[in-house]
């Protein structure tokens, strides 16, 4: 593992004692106004004259319920949109475990400590989470949609480049646009820039120029790029044809990211027996880090029902 780049590197500052932080005129000081100092309570401390002792009373358990998952979104409506059709009527627990898996499992944002061999099965297990739910809780018609485009997020996850060590980045779509009922559109800003670099190469230099390092749109290229769409419609409307094809080979270049299968054809007929086949296939694989997974099937296992996230936390203790 290459030396760690996130806040979780940083470590702990040793603490100074407090009577290292004083000289010893200061401390010869407080000695000499000691004896001087007004006690802050005159009455002395006394028991009570009842000194009968209660019965121990039992405590309460403490439940501890977690908000709902934020859906997760790519920017990619064929894929995103197919995830929210299968949602659409099902438990607020199935949507929970579903985005829990694209933004753990999937797409998370930072890798601490995660050797890459465990990141990319981590992806594997996620398909496997996401098929055992789909055969669960979802029809058939639903069922295939659904796993293309969950297998379509993992091969973006399997695509994705670490920053320093701890940090990933996606081929995923920064600004994206939501109607009420939670579809993703797709951006028109993308059939713009492709027409202006088919039709207007000299603009579209100037446009890259403006953008920053992360390739997102600033301020002054996004009015740039509005103010060429308004002089040139027709120029943006002759490339929606050729825009067309070009996504159409962007997601077939996606279709073919081959995935990790570290844990495929695990037994998802039930979640016990869908939970025993993750142990077996990990002690299959004792060169990934055993205690990080068996973390994750001990947060299945304790997940209600036939679900694999759990938003509920119940602390007992004793007296």
């Amino acid at each position: 593992m290459s030396q760690c780049t996130c806040f979780h590197g940083i470590g702990y500052q040793p603490i100074t004692p407090w009577m290292d932080k004083i000289s010893s005129a200061q401390m010869e000081q407080i000695r000499k106004n000691f004896p001087s100092v007004k006690p802050m309570n005159d009455t002395p401390l006394a028991l009570p004259k009842d000194t009968s002792v209660a019965a121990p009373s039992k405590p309460s358990p403490v439940v501890i319920e977690y908000g709902p998952v934020r859906p997760v979104h790519t920017g990619y409506a064929r894929i995103d949109n197919a995830i929210t059709d299968a949602l659409r009527g099902k438990s607020q627990e199935l949507k929970d475990s579903v985005y829990d898996i694209i933004r753990s499992d999937f797409l998370p944002n930072n890798v601490h400590g995660v050797e890459e061999t465990d990141r990319l099965a981590r992806i594997s297990l996620g398909v496997e989470k996401a098929e055992y739910l789909a055969n669960q809780f979802m029809d058939e018609r639903s069922r295939g949609s659904f796993m293309d485009a969950m297998r379509s997020i993992a091969r973006i996850g399997m695509e994705g480049k670490r920053v320093g060590s701890c940090k990933m980045e996606y081929q995923v779509k920064h600004a994206i646009g939501l109607d009420g009922n939670g579809y993703v559109h797709e951006d028109s800003r993308g059939e713009v820039r492709y027409a202006m670099e088919m039709y207007d190469t000299e603009s579209y230099a100037e446009y890259q120029k403006m953008l920053n390092a992360s390739g997102e749109d600033t301020g002054e290229s996004a009015m740039f790029l509005m103010r060429w769409m308004l002089k040139n419609i027709d120029l943006v409307v002759a490339g929606r044809p050729g825009y067309q094809k070009y996504q159409d080979e962007q997601y077939e270049k996606l279709y073919q990211v081959k995935l990790d299968r570290t844990f495929s054809g695990t037994d998802k007929s039930s979640k016990d027996s869908f939970l025993s086949s993750i142990k077996e296939k990990l002690n299959a694989n004792r060169n990934l880090q055993i205690d990080m997974f068996m973390g994750q099937i001990s947060q299945m296992a304790k997940a209600p029902g036939g679900y694999l996230l759990g938003r509920r936390m119940i602390l007992t203790g004793r007296a």
